[in-house]
């Protein structure tokens, strides 16, 4: 051992000595002598209770004083809602939120908020499972202890259990004398009967999760299916990938689906197209706006021209220079638009005849429902028709030459190609392209497809469309606001390339992140500290009090790394190629979900580097289970102490809104504040305090799938840990029942589309949790307890089976017996809310200025900075005479 320290770093010598003592102990954890888990226990509770109640306390006194801030929802007349009226007293809200109905959320605050609630309110119920569980295994754990039993020991040189050591005389337990520990499955010697007592919470828990998930199947699919019928343009509309050649245009693509299905039905469709420098125009453009906005506002306010300088040091009034920019962007917006818009005509042209004429005769949709429609539609009038014959009249011609002029051109440079060489026909079709256009207008292979019809639209997406798999493929389309545009149309090899990369990267951040993640394990006991830092010891021994900070120091570091998790998947995220944000968010909820119960579970359960078991773990898979069932009792100390850290801090930072208001505060300091719509505005990203927050439901979910990992593999063999989560899933009810109300805005409102990820997640918890039990129960050498709760894994696994064969479609998808019912209902419903939603927003506006300046003020101004052109240059070639 010597010489392993004279060749390793303490740290790392740290690291493996406890590496080796976790998993290859008994599965009892040496408690320090100078702190006992119960007294950590109590000091995270008073420490961080306390900090809660003094944010709870200075949160109340806020709430009355900054009700803008803390009750967003009542004071902004657009956001307030029956449930959000009336803020009640200081304390009298809390029962009132808990009032209200699940019907009245959804309908108030969206369906993603009843969703979260749910599942906290899921929490709640499993935890009062796990204390029901409580009241036979606390006293069957304490009176399970029997010194004279035999033991499992182990060989110190190897992580491999031996056999079991006959002539032990003294059992582990008999060592405890914790209050925490004695009322634990660790207090029970191995193969004492009391241990059926823990087959028996298995079943009781494990049962009551099942038999939760199934009711709450029953409840999110009615909820789901009202949420799907609403009249949004995502209800009505869905997202075209791969398309044929053939149909790519708005044209084709529209009649191919009239073809299928009937003409009533399908209200627009729009194909995706490449348009970067048209889009760098717009946002040039926006820029430019904000700034000519800001002087105006400056002229208005502080009553004088606003100047400023350019890059050769000059100094210029800033209106009508920003006047002259604006003109110019919009004359430049407008022919771009204008020749990406004859670009579409040109390939609607070519629609087949037998296309049309079969989008014109063939219906698949029932008469009651065709009828419905037809009530819906709107004949154009003689006169309407007649214009837009002769605009397209118009429109065709000057197609008609532009295509003979670009023929003509290049038949010239195939001749000169012919005899000057390959070169030459390069740059001539480059300059042509110059002149003819921008390259903005190449059709990508995706789209966007309207419907009239919440039966049709619920048909198409359950069509296949092509023989070729991935091939025309339909999926429900996201909110027009939560578009990826750059993601849509990607090939579908790049699609998957990408989303291979992702998941490698996620992996490579997963094992990476195990090291400081192990480092801030190792630090959870006052003797590795002591290691670790020299002198340490003897300011302990000055000064008691410093061993209970210290214990803190592991679960708070731990809670401050985990916040830097979303914004690095979130970008991995964003290279899988999704479509919305929608399931770019479940996405992200899997891959924190999976991550947290990685990092946080199983490597504070192991208390070291996975890395060092690794190589076990692969010659012998059974290993990881053995290596879970020795840890894992040992380290309850430790996730109770996070827990109440992440608990406690969390709610309380939540209901004071420091990053928030701190976030407002700077842009408060660093934004224009001219104006109303200014102070309004966000800023470099950062909201102003006049803007509703959104819920950040990803992050929120994970860490619930954490507890509910928790709180599954602990209340029965740790039932104290259903007590700490009870208290943990109220507290979060408490103010996220209020913060849902009050605070949160209802726009970034997915539907629920987290809800089948958490709920797959939830079951694998499950999964994991059962085999972690089994092996802890055979550890304990319960042979006939360990063998009964292998029917409990099968069940989950028919359970988990049962579960995708129909019960995730039909949440997924609006029956059609419902959907039929809603035509009808809609049947003379205003279609306006569908038309032109799916769009690129930079083809809608072609011209636009700020509110506070006209187009008439930018030609006014415009024509000055002319002038004061004209006259620098006439003042030039003076001089220079």
């Amino acid at each position: 051992m010597e010489d392993l320290h004279d060749e390793s770093s303490p740290l790392l010598l740290v690291l493996q000595k406890e590496l080796r003592r976790n998993l290859v102990d008994s599965e009892i954890d040496a408690i320090p002598d100078s702190v006992s888990p119960s007294e950590v226990i109590v000091s995270t509770f008073k420490i961080y209770g306390s900090i809660f109640l003094v944010c709870f306390a200075m949160f109340l006194v806020l709430r009355a004083k900054f009700p803008l801030v803390y009750t967003y929802n009542s004071r902004v007349l657009k956001h307030i809602t029956p449930l959000s009226r009336n803020r009640h007293g200081s304390l009298q809200w809390i029962p009132r939120v808990f009032t209200y109905t699940d019907d009245e959320i959804f309908q108030h605050c969206g369906m993603a908020a009843i969703v979260y609630l749910r599942f906290l309110r899921l929490g709640f119920k499993l935890s009062l499972v796990g204390i029901f569980n409580s009241f036979f295994l606390i006293p069957s754990n304490l009176y399970g202890c029997n010194p004279a039993t035999p033991v499992v020991v182990t060989d110190d040189a190897t992580t491999n259990i031996t056999n079991t050591n006959t002539t032990a005389t003294k059992d582990i337990c008999a060592s405890l004398t914790d209050r925490v520990e004695k009322i634990a499955l660790s207090h029970v010697s191995p193969g004492e009967e009391n241990i059926w007592a823990t087959t028996v919470a298995a079943y009781i828990i494990f049962g009551s999760a099942m038999y939760f998930i199934f009711q709450e199947f029953e409840w999110f699919t009615e909820y789901r299916h009202k949420f799907c019928t609403q009249p949004r343009p995502d209800n009505y509309t869905v997202y075209v990938s791969h398309i044929p050649e053939e149909y790519r245009s708005d044209g084709k693509l529209l009649h191919y689906f009239r073809s299928i299905f009937t003409k009533d039905a399908v209200l627009e469709a729009s194909v995706a197209m490449d348009i970067s420098n048209l889009e760098k125009k717009v946002q040039e453009r926006a820029k430019v706006m904000e700034k000519l906005e800001h002087a105006v506002n400056i002229r208005n306010v502080k009553g004088f021209e606003p100047k400023h300088g350019n890059p050769l040091g000059e100094t210029l009034e800033s209106i009508p220079t920003f006047a002259a920019e604006l003109n110019t962007l919009n004359d430049e917006i407008k022919v771009q638009i204008e020749e990406i818009e004859n670009k579409k005509m040109i390939q609607d042209q070519d629609v087949p005849s037998d296309l049309v004429e079969q989008s014109e005769q063939v219906s698949l949709v029932d008469d009651e429902n065709t009828t419905a429609n037809d009530n819906q539609s709107q004949e154009p009038s003689v006169s309407s028709i007649e214009e837009e014959v002769k605009h397209h009249g118009k429109l065709s011609t000057l197609t008609k030459n532009i295509t003979s002029f670009r023929n003509l051109t290049l038949d010239t440079m195939k001749g000169a190609a012919g005899t000057v060489g390959g070169t030459i026909l390069n740059s001539a079709n480059m300059a042509l392209n110059l002149i003819t256009g921008s390259q903005d207008g190449t059709v990508r292979d995706a789209g966007f497809v309207t419907f009239s019809s919440l039966l049709v639209k619920n048909q198409c997406v359950q069509t296949i469309h092509h023989s070729t798999p991935f091939t025309f493929y339909t999926m429900n389309a996201p909110r027009p606001r939560d578009v990826v545009w750059g993601n849509v149309g990607k090939s579908h090899k790049e699609q998957q390339l990408s989303y291979l990369l992702a998941q490698g990267a996620t992996i490579a951040t997963c094992l990476f992140w195990t090291i400081p993640v192990s480092f801030l394990s190792s630090l959870s006991e006052v003797e590795k500290l002591q290691e670790l830092i020299p002198g340490l010891e003897k300011a302990l021994v000055k000064n008691p009090w410093l061993a209970s900070l210290l214990a803190q120091l592991s679960p708070l570091m731990l809670v401050l790394l985990t916040s830097l998790l979303p914004v690095i998947l979130t970008v991995y995220c964003k290279k899988e190629g999704h479509i919305g944000s929608d399931t770019l968010h479940a996405s992200l909820l899997t891959k924190l979900a999976m991550f947290m119960i990685v990092q946080i579970f199983f490597v504070q359960a192991l208390s070291g580097s996975l890395f060092s078991s690794l190589a076990e773990i692969a010659e012998k898979p059974t290993l990881a289970v053995t290596l879970l069932a020795t840890s894992l009792p040992a380290q309850v100390k430790a996730f109770i102490q996070y827990v109440q850290v992440q608990n406690f801090l969390g709610c309380g930072l939540e209901l004071l809104r420091i990053p928030r208001v701190v976030m407002a505060l700077i842009r408060e300091r660093i934004g224009p504040n001219l104006t109303e719509k200014e102070r309004s505005t966000p800023y470099m990203g950062i909201l102003p305090i006049t803007e509703p927050a959104e819920m950040e439901y990803p992050m929120l979910f994970a860490e619930m799938i954490l507890y509910f990992m928790i709180n599954l593999v602990y209340s029965c063999i740790a039932p104290i840990m259903s007590y700490i989560l009870l208290v943990c899933f109220g507290l979060l009810s408490v103010v996220f029942r209020h913060q849902l109300i009050y605070t949160y805005s209802t726009e970034n409102d997915d539907g629920g589309k987290l809800w089948s990820s958490a709920i797959m997640l939830l079951i694998t918890c499950m999964i994991v949790s059962e085999l972690t039990l089994i092996g802890i129960v055979f550890l304990k050498l319960a042979f006939i307890p360990g063998v009964l709760l292998v029917p409990l894994i099968v069940c989950t696994f028919l359970f988990a089976s049962y579960l995708k064969q129909q019960h995730f479609k039909v949440t997924e998808f609006v029956p059609s017996t419902v959907c039929a019912v809603m035509d009808r209902k809609n049947r003379n419903m205003d279609l306006d809310f569908l038309k032109g939603e799916y769009k690129q927003s930079a083809l809608t506006e072609k011209i636009a200025y700020p509110d506070n300046f006209t187009k008439e003020d930018s030609v006014v101004y415009a024509k000055k900075a002319s002038d004061v052109d004209e006259d620098i240059e006439h003042a030039v070639v003076v001089d220079e005479n």
